[in-house]
């Protein structure tokens, strides 16, 4: 124990010795930290939001539908309502939340000007939902029986506001003709250019008249409380919660090329991280070797003196420790502050950056990820370059005479 404290009082000694080198060092270590921090959380950030734009408002985490639904979508594939399967469903402490939906195509027009439009009747629970809330543009939410709201796009190209009756033309249930007049009660803000092009959003009772399809869903939508991204809950979710004719599926299996594009942008930005970290591991090695180069004869005098080398490597190893864990600290506080800035104020892409996001369909802004096991996991990482780094004051140690010219 007093060989212990003896070497943490000369390592702290040996840093506080050499201020502008324990600075450099450990300033090294923090940037670092910060750059792997920032990029990882944009990266991860971005995924989240693709998948809450197009799986968590519309498509859904885990859908329950006929095993003949997907990937046709057609509206003959519908289920019967099951208020009681539902409630048991929703009383499950592992979901979230879970309406049911109808959907299916039309044809939206009014005067000189038409659109394909994807419609979808959503209960009134739903639309109580902050969700639908917080993507509200313009009018209002109203139980009025023919209310309709657009994607705000939808309604640019139609050019109709609030207020404007259109005429809605489609196949119903088992080919029967739909045919209904609704009005634009709002318009709405998806956060997806291509969804905001085509959704229409009804009233599930509105749609299930429009369609003939009464006392019938397309499917339920689930969102489980755990949503990340290689979480898939629907083989467990199933063996609870059996419908007759219906199965569970995770939307990684409904969008296998939504998963796909972010494992390969993934590895992409792993390797990106890889340069990073052998570029920081050599500047970390190199300073540690300009270190060891400019304290040998002072190691030399100190095992001279009767120091032993055991305990002038444990001194070094203490020092590296030191810096290495005070500059990951300033590292990942510094890093921890920018991402919930840009989560507050979120980057936004311009020009044809911009341009070639949205006809991808995505919204041209970079949001970060909040998860704090990117701060730990790059944190850890940068330690372990910097301890590794150790190796060489430590070989200097051992190597050193105590006779040194």
């Amino acid at each position: 124990m007093t060989l212990v404290r003896l070497a943490l009082r000369l390592a702290w000694r040996n840093l506080g010795r050499n201020r502008r080198r324990s600075l450099i060092t450990g300033a090294a270590i923090a940037f670092a930290l910060f750059f792997a921090i920032i990029m990882r959380s944009l990266q991860l950030g971005v995924y989240n939001h693709m998948v809450a734009t197009v799986v968590g408002s519309m498509s859904g985490y885990v859908q329950v539908s006929d095993t003949a639904y997907w990937p046709s979508q057609n509206l003959d594939y519908a289920l019967y309502e099951d208020p009681e399967w539902l409630d048991e469903l929703r009383a499950d402490r592992d979901i979230a939340s879970a309406y049911p939906r109808l959907q299916g195509f039309s044809l939206l027009s009014v005067g000189d000007q038409s659109g394909v439009a994807q419609w979808v009747g959503i209960s009134p629970e739903e639309v109580d939902a902050p969700l639908w809330q917080a993507r509200l543009a313009s009018g209002s939410w109203t139980d009025a029986p023919g209310s309709v709201w657009l994607g705000k796009r939808l309604a640019e190209q139609l050019r109709v506001s609030v207020g404007d009756t259109l005429v809605a033309m489609g196949q119903g249930f088992q080919g029967s003709m739909a045919g209904a007049a609704w009005v634009v009660a709002g318009t709405l803000n998806m956060g997806n250019p291509e969804l905001e092009k085509r959704s229409a959003v009804v009233g599930l009772a509105d749609a299930q008249e429009f369609a003939g399809a009464y006392g019938m869903w397309s499917y339920v939508q689930i969102t489980p409380r755990s949503t990340e991204l290689s979480a898939d809950p629907t083989a467990d979710l199933g063996a609870r919660h059996p419908l007759d004719g219906a199965h569970f599926l995770g939307w990684q299996t409904r969008m296998p090329e939504l998963i796909q594009a972010i494992q390969a942008d993934s590895s992409g930005g792993k390797v990106i991280l890889f340069i990073l970290y052998v570029v920081i591991g050599f500047g970390l090695l190199g300073t540690m070797i300009m270190l060891a180069n400019e304290r040998q004869r002072e190691f030399a005098m100190q095992l001279a003196m009767g120091m032993r080398r055991g305990l002038l490597a444990g001194i070094v190893f203490v020092e590296v420790v030191l810096l290495s864990v005070a500059g990951a600290l300033v590292g990942a506080l510094l890093g921890r502050i920018a991402v919930l800035i840009l989560d507050r104020f979120p980057l936004r892409l311009q020009g044809d950056v911009a341009a070639a996001m949205e006809q991808q369909g995505w919204e041209p802004i970079l949001p970060p990820s909040l998860d704090w096991s990117i701060t730990l996991t790059h944190g850890g990482i940068i330690v372990v370059i910097a301890l590794l780094s150790a190796a060489w004051p430590l070989r200097t140690v051992f190597k050193t005479s105590p006779v040194h010219r």
